[in-house]
C-alpha cells in the first residue's frame, strides 16, 4: 500500500512459527536464496549496526546503507537511513512478525518517510518499493514454510 508518507507490503500469513521466520529474516548471509528484492545484505542484526545492502528498485541492484535502530527479538526489526538533520528524506523500515498460533504468524513491512522530498520520492519510487516489499514477503514466506516442513519431518 502506498500512502503520502509510507509504503508497505501486503500483510502475509506464513505457516511457520514466528521464531523460525525471525531466524530467516535475520540470516543475512542467505538472503540471496530467497530475497529477490534485497539479495545481498552484510552486517549484524545488532542495534546501531550498519547494514550494507544491494536493493533492486527496478533498475538493477543498487547499494544502500541503513542502520539497525530497533530490535525486539522474534517480533520487530527496524533499519533506518542515516537520517541526519536537514536531509531531504528520512526513512525507517519496520519489519514485524506477529504470532497467530504456535505454527503460524503474520509478516508485515512498512517504510515510513519524512522530510521535504517525501512527496516526489514516493511518487517516483513508491510502486517499486511496494513491489519489492511484496517480493520480499513472498520470498520470506516460501523460505520459512519450506524450512518448517523440512524440520517437521
Amino acid at each position: 500500500m502506498i500512502n503520502k508518507d509510507s509504503v508497505s507490503c501486503d500483510e502475509t500469513t506464513i505457516r511457520a512459527p514466528a521464531e523460525l521466520v525471525w531466524e530467516v529474516l535475520l540470516d543475512f548471509a542467505n538472503y540471496g536464496e530467497w530475497n529477490a528484492f534485497c539479495p545481498e545484505i552484510k552486517g549484524e542484526p545488532e542495534l546501531g549496526a550498519a547494514l550494507h545492502m544491494m536493493v533492486d528498485l527496478g533498475n538493477g541492484l543498487q547499494p544502500q546503507v541503513e542502520y539497525v535502530t530497533r530490535l525486539e527479538p522474534c517480533h520487530t526489526i527496524v533499519w533506518s537511513m542515516e537520517n541526519k538533520p536537514g536531509d531531504p528524506i528520512h526513512a525507517d523500515r519496520t519489519q514485524r512478525i506477529t504470532p497467530v498460533d504456535d505454527a503460524t504468524c503474520i509478516y508485515s513491512s512498512i517504510d515510513e518517510f519524512s522530510g521535504e522530498a517525501v512527496v516526489p520520492m514516493v511518487e517516483a519510487l513508491g510502486e517499486q518499493v511496494e513491489k519489492g516489499f511484496n517480493t520480499c514477503a513472498a520470498g520470506l514466506k516460501a523460505r520459512a514454510e519450506a524450512l518448517y516442513r523440512s524440520r517437521s519431518g
